[in-house]
């Protein structure tokens, strides 16, 4: 029981525990705290992020993403994805947040000769492309930095994205003009509830197809449908 004592103990306002602090709240010695959290770090509950400071783990990260890929998806999804193909004449998908990068769940494909497929389960790179930088914008700077760690991503790669980060946070859209692959662009949209990114929609396709003014109209046909989901998500 003093497990999940302890990890009611993590929220959004603190990340990491000490041992100090989890002696304290959970009022217990310093000696029987560091026991207590070094067991759960071998058992991979915990990870240690420096000394007498834990964060959590990868079994404890395992069953996050367990939870997100088992919570139910807006049932007009699919429709939406459908309607904003054809008002915009490309493909549209939707990705959720996993720690390898965006995950495909849900996706419309516009019937041209030339196009991108990408089909549901496709996991996408997350710091060059506008889904995972929307997602990375929507994290506090602690977050992305232990997203960072977790993932093994250069601290440099993070730093140098935070400008960009800031500006897609304030702006509500991400733009892709071949950053990942060549010739493919795209323009994704979060879909935000209680301040955090749940999903993304996103338009995708040939870059020679995504002018100026596709993009504009495209962000804007984009956001009214994610507040029409976030509506119908929202209790």
């Amino acid at each position: 029981m003093k497990a999940f004592d302890a990890l009611d103990l993590f929220d959004e306002t603190r990340p990491e525990l000490s041992v100090e602090i989890v002696a304290r709240e959970l009022r217990m010695t310093n000696a029987t705290a560091h026991r207590f959290m070094t067991t759960l770090e071998i058992a991979g509950v915990l990870t240690a992020v420096r000394r007498g400071v834990y964060a959590p783990g990868p079994r404890l990260s395992r069953l996050g993403r367990m939870a997100e890929d088992l919570s139910p998806l807006p049932p007009s999804l699919q429709a939406v994805l459908d309607r904003l193909r054809q008002d915009l004449g490309e493909s549209i998908m939707a990705c959720r947040f996993t720690p390898r990068g965006p995950l495909c769940v849900a996706v419309s494909l516009a019937q041209r000769p030339i196009s991108v497929q990408i089909r549901t389960g496709t996991t996408l790179p997350m710091t060059c492309t506008a889904q995972g930088r929307l997602f990375l914008a929507g994290m506090p700077p602690r977050d992305r930095t232990q997203w960072g760690i977790s993932q093994g991503e250069c601290q440099k790669t993070l730093t140098a994205l935070e400008p960009l980060l800031t500006r897609l946070q304030s702006e509500g859209h991400a733009l892709n003009q071949g950053y990942n692959e060549p010739d493919i662009a795209a323009i994704a949209v979060p879909i935000t509830v209680a301040g955090r990114t749940v999903l993304t929609l996103s338009a995708f396709g040939t870059l020679s197809r995504f002018d100026e003014s596709f993009f504009k109209r495209a962000e804007r046909v984009m956001k009214l449908a994610a507040a029409d989901l976030v509506a119908e998500i929202t209790p």
